[in-house]
């Protein structure tokens, strides 16, 4: 997801490797990484954007400093990239956790259409930002593009919401009912374009439409029997984690289904972030919180210390590989000016979904604003995957998709107060 480079792991004396430079490099990170997102969270923003911040601070500051070994083992060494990896892999099982299959039962014809309206329009407008903007690109990088912009962070404006008081109202109710299906149908954009870049590494040709089709056939078909096997086979491995008299084991087997998914799922082409995702579902598929006992910890709690360490790791080694010189170039900040538009646009033509008199349709336009760290992770993912031999993110490209997840973050809370402020919440 981050990319894959030589090892910068020193060899000491003898010919032993040495992993102390790794091992300064994991504490400064996620130190970096921590204060970041305290400061942020301080400010009144998501942890998320202080850890970002932190990076592009280390990553851009280091090679000015002198630090040019440091910057090199920050960005490139592949023991830190694995464990960013372990980290967006525990983050969307937990996500996968707190899912509630039966709110997608309620959540009504408005979140639906908004839902729908958020990815379609942005995919769009992405696309024809890079059709305008980069005309020598292929055509999988302009849907790339646009799958990046169809994201929502529905951690962030959950956050926001809840600040504001607002989340049992009619607004807040389909804000995170789109938000939470924006997600599952950016799943499935993502593994169609990882299938159609996969396909094409593998040396295939430009792939049908019927084939496109099928990619996204697999996806639909393998979070559907996750959530199907879910419902079966949820509780009895509650019972059989129960009989060991150990809660912890419950951890052991849900990292071992988590991450076992995730190589099931790129073993038939699509991301490893659905098959995590799919764990999280088949064992908590209503998100009420698994535990082994009443007194027990959930799941999702003692998952916890965990994601706390290697989520805030993912962010800020994203953070390290902006490039703030590429910025200056005016191609790739007017790139990066239009992308933000088109981020702004495409989710604020959601309100046109918004059902219901009354309805505050600017707050549900702007509730679905922010990219967050769903962006991030497409982003991520866009500098691994190839197409023709080259990433479909090169290093430009990743550094204007960040700039618009850094203001499109910024946006939306300050956007929510005034849109409810200007138009109180209608009771749900």
């Amino acid at each position: 997801m981050l990319g894959a480079a030589a090892p910068v792991v020193a060899a000491g004396a003898e010919g032993h490797l040495r992993f102390g430079p790794i091992l300064f490099g994991l504490a400064v990170l996620v130190v970096s990484a921590k204060a970041g997102g305290l400061l942020a969270e301080r400010w009144g923003q998501p942890s998320v954007l202080g850890e970002l911040l932190a990076g592009i601070g280390l990553g851009n500051l280091l090679p000015l400093l002198g630090g040019t070994q440091e910057f090199a083992l920050f960005r490139s060494d592949p023991t830190l990239l694995f464990l960013a990896e372990v980290g967006v892999l525990v983050l969307l099982f937990d996500v996968g956790l707190e899912a509630d299959l039966r709110a997608f039962a309620r959540v009504g014809v408005s979140s639906l259409l908004v839902a729908i309206i958020g990815v379609v329009i942005p995919i769009g407008l992405g696309w024809g930002a890079a059709a305008l903007l980069l005309p020598d690109s292929p055509p999988m990088v302009r849907l790339f593009i646009g799958a990046t912009l169809s994201a929502t962070s529905v951690g962030i404006t959950a956050r926001v919401l809840k600040d504001l008081g607002v989340t049992q109202s009619r607004e807040g109710q389909i804000i995170l009912g789109a938000a939470i299906l924006d997600d599952v149908l950016g799943l499935m954009v993502l593994a169609v374009v990882t299938g159609i870049a996969t396909g094409a590494t593998a040396g295939g040709s430009e792939l049908s439409g019927l084939a496109i089709a099928w990619i996204f056939l697999r996806g639909i078909l393998f979070l559907g029997s996750a959530a199907v096997l879910g419902h079966f086979l949820s509780h009895p491995f509650l019972r059989l984690a129960a009989r060991t008299g150990h809660p912890e084991v419950m951890l052991a087997f849900g990292l071992g289904l988590c991450f076992t998914m995730a190589y099931a799922a790129e073993l038939i082409g699509l991301a490893g972030i659905i098959g995590a995702f799919a764990a999280g579902v088949l064992l908590d598929p209503y998100g009420t919180g698994v535990r082994t006992r009443e007194e027990d910890a959930t799941l999702a709690e003692l998952l916890h210390p965990l994601s706390s360490l290697f989520v805030p790791l993912f962010f800020v080694l994203m953070g390290v590989q902006v490039d703030l010189r590429s910025l200056v170039r005016l191609t790739v900040l007017s790139f990066g000016v239009v992308l933000i538009l088109c981020a702004l646009a495409g989710k604020l033509a959601c309100a046109v979904g918004a059902l219901g008199r009354g309805t505050n349709r600017m707050a549900v336009g702007i509730g679905m604003i922010p990219r967050g760290e769903v962006g991030l992770i497409f982003a991520g993912i866009g500098t691994r995957l190839t197409f023709d031999g080259q990433p479909l993110l090169s290093q430009s490209l990743f550094s204007a998709v960040v700039l618009m997840v850094l203001l499109t973050t910024l946006i939306t809370p300050v956007g929510l107060r005034w849109a409810f402020k200007r138009r109180p919440a209608t009771s749900g």
